[in-house]
């Protein structure tokens, strides 16, 4: 690495620099000021002006602090309070070895309702199955419902391990104590189940879900992830991670409603990798999806039809609609948005910030 002989702190000559001279620098330290606001605003301006790794160093109040310099784009917090050069030392080697690694080509795609009964779980279960049936994927679908959830009752597997067996210290996390809480389906669909309903388990941190799915990445070609909701700090984080952010909604007035202020939501989190999915189209009775998409200001990635039957007969016997009825007009529009999911590109997401020892 060049090493740049400059020492600034007026955050307007800064950016003059960088207009003049983007490409003579390979790294960025930055010192975190005491307005947190203040320190992503010059996260994000360097950012736009180079493209290279920005170290945060400082004094940090909270874990959250250091969460939002990683989710505004820094590469590293360094804390100032304890042994400052071992701690730059070791941030730089690990970026070093990062840049050395083949870049991450595993695809990580979230789905996530504003609403109850939108046919969440069912959406992802039979994308999952169709992306390992029909794609050849290795692929792995991971039940984030914290409180109990129900995609094993849709393969019809009764798990042995959850989500609940997971550790719940970062560096205790790992593909290698990943793998034996991860079931198979016959189809050769894999299975991170969640918990028992009403169980007496804990909620996993929002950093351990992090690192949770950067584990199953490691492992699998696509990771789906059936999301909670999306307020909680922990699913906050498989949000985060997500290359891809899929929500479902009805094709309701409640559902629309509440979908848009989802999107809104996202904004300010700065997620915009989204695909917006309606399902069960009634026709004559559903909104029009034209209607739809002028209200979200967005198109539809795909609009599933209603049809019950396939749905329900596949989760009574614990196989997708895809794989038990692929030729239903259900199956077929999974198809469809499983294409569209493919063609679009990795998203640089939280998830290729996790350092290389927890992975």
């Amino acid at each position: 690495m060049s090493i740049i002989d400059r020492v600034d702190k007026d955050l307007a000559a800064i950016r003059s620099y960088f207009e003049q001279s983007p490409s003579q620098c390979d790294l960025v330290l930055l010192e975190s000021g005491d307005d947190l606001q203040e320190t992503r605003s010059a996260i994000c301006g360097i950012q736009i002006l180079i493209s290279k790794p920005i170290i945060i160093f400082g004094v940090a109040r909270s874990a959250s602090d250091v969460i939002q310099f990683i989710r505004s784009g820094a590469t590293d917090f360094v804390e100032m309070s304890g042994d400052f050069l071992r701690d730059l030392e070791d941030s730089i080697t690990r970026l070093v070895e990062s840049q050395q690694r083949p870049p991450r080509s595993s695809q990580i795609i979230s789905f996530v309702s504003a609403v109850g009964g939108a046919g969440q779980t069912a959406i992802a279960t039979n994308c999952a199955a169709h992306f390992t049936k029909s794609k050849h994927k290795n692929t792995v679908v991971a039940d984030l419902n914290l409180t109990g959830g129900d995609v094993s009752d849709h393969l019809g597997i009764r798990p042995s391990h959850s989500i609940a067996d997971c550790p719940r210290e970062l560096d205790e996390i790992s593909s290698a104590t990943l793998l034996p809480l991860i079931e198979s389906h016959k189809s050769g669909l894999k299975l991170l189940a969640g918990p028992e309903f009403l169980g007496t388990h804990s909620v996993l941190p929002a950093e351990s879900v992090r690192c949770l799915v950067s584990g199953l990445a490691e492992l699998h070609e696509v990771v789906v992830l059936d999301v909670e909701d999306s307020f909680h700090k922990e699913q906050q984080a498989a949000l985060m991670c997500s290359d891809i952010v899929v929500i479902v909604t009805r094709l309701d007035f409640t559902s629309l409603l509440r979908t848009k202020r989802l999107l809104e939501h996202f904004e300010d989190k700065r997620i915009t990798n989204i695909a917006v999915v309606a399902n069960r189209l009634v026709p004559n009775a559903s909104l029009p999806p034209d209607k739809v998409e002028t209200v979200l200001k967005r198109p539809l990635a795909a609009v599933i039809p209603d049809e019950p039957a396939s749905v329900l007969n596949g989760v009574n016997m614990g196989e997708p609609a895809v794989l038990e009825f692929p030729r239903s007009k259900f199956s077929k529009a999974i198809a469809m948005l499983c294409d569209k999911l493919s063609a679009m590109p990795l998203n640089k997401s939280e998830i290729d910030h996790v350092p290389a020892e927890v992975t």
